[in-house]
């Protein structure tokens, strides 16, 4: 059975394309404020960009460090 709309396909052709035609030139850093600027200025994800949530269980968890043991510590 052949796929009608393949879109994983479509998202690695309009990858390469954003990367040939948009970002030609910039470095990893730079790509990655310019996606983080257009996050910021679209009005959903915009708004998820300045909440913070803690689930429940990370609130009540021990730090890692007090949950290992010795034997394990100092293998390196």
């Amino acid at each position: 059975m052949k796929k009608a709309f393949d879109a994983v396909a479509w998202m690695r052709r309009r990858r390469t394309q954003i990367d040939e035609e948009e970002d030609r030139g910039l470095t990893w850093t730079q790509k990655r404020q310019k996606t983080h600027e257009e996050v910021l200025q679209d009005p959903v994800l915009g708004q998820l960009c300045s909440e913070t949530v803690v689930p429940d269980k990370a609130r009540h968890r021990a730090p890692l460090s007090s949950k290992r043991s010795p034997t394990r510590a100092s293998r390196s």
